[in-house]
């Protein structure tokens, strides 16, 4: 591994853990990557249990069919790596939870229905689902189990 390879891989995966620290935030994935999710990929996860990668809008229920772990094992729940671009639509949101300071309202690249399935996914807790948003461009935000997810009208 070259020094600008292991560089990029680690930029990579501080910028994965800050945006799952700080839930709803953007985070630069470094410029020089050739693909943003496969950084993530190499830089973080081991070969046997990588996460679910979606391209675009999941399909109604996938997100429901993914282990959520259980009460004693919580981080058995699924990591989803959702892979979106600029024609995405977006649904503006409040957060809140560990890692956001009091709340934040920002929009989000996932649609109403999405949403009603994390929540759906995330409501035994400490069970459910973590997500890793890749885009649009080369950026990353996270969308942790714990994290409360408002849909705003």
């Amino acid at each position: 591994m070259t020094p600008v390879t292991e560089v990029v891989l680690h930029d990579a995966f501080r910028a994965t853990l800050h945006a799952l620290a700080r839930p709803g935030i953007a985070h630069s994935l470094p410029p020089d990557a050739r693909g943003a999710v496969r950084l993530v990929l190499d830089a973080i996860w081991e070969t046997d249990a990588p996460p679910t990668v979606i391209t675009g809008e999941p399909e109604p229920g996938q997100l429901l069919n993914l282990p959520v772990g259980s009460e004693q094992e919580p981080e058995l729940g699924a990591t989803v790596m959702l892979i979106v671009d600029g024609s995405t639509a977006t649904t503006g949101v409040r957060l809140s939870g560990p890692g956001v300071d009091g709340e934040l309202r920002t929009e989000l690249p996932l649609s109403g229905r999405v949403l009603a399935e994390r929540k759906q996914a995330c409501s035994d807790a400490p069970c459910g689902i973590d997500l890793l948003l890749i885009g649009p461009g080369m950026t990353v935000r996270g969308l942790p189990r714990t994290t409360t997810v408002e849909e705003l009208s």
